[in-house]
């Protein structure tokens, strides 16, 4: 049987663990050997995989690069966006006003997305 999903993600800091839920957490963007997860409040850093946590947490979360993984409940829309000289897409997060890129590879969710 698959294992559900965690709902927490634990973060450890200055000797503390804080555990983020996973319900709030906007995106998730690989950076080395770290992952950044973005919530409302800050970010915080996590040495796991963006493969696995897609794995674990793909139901609510939508590739849009490579490197980062954004949350569908976080997702506001979608706005023409230039990278690297070419046109393409950014998503726009929910109440950061943050634009993220799509990679072209990705392009497809624009449209997909529901």
């Amino acid at each position: 049987a698959a294992t559900q999903p965690r709902r927490h993600l634990s973060v450890h800091e200055r000797g503390r663990i804080h555990l983020v839920p996973v319900a709030d957490i906007l995106y998730l963007r690989a950076e080395q050997k770290y992952v950044t997860v973005r919530t409302p409040e800050r970010e915080h850093l996590v040495e796991e995989s963006l493969t696995r946590l897609e794995e674990e947490f793909g139901e609510a979360f939508v590739r849009v690069h490579r490197n980062c993984l954004v949350a569908r409940a976080a997702i506001e829309g979608f706005e023409r966006a230039d990278h690297e000289g070419e046109a393409g897409w950014a998503v726009v997060v929910r109440g950061t006003g943050e634009r993220l890129a799509v990679s072209r590879r990705q392009q497809h969710i624009v449209r997909e997305f529901r």
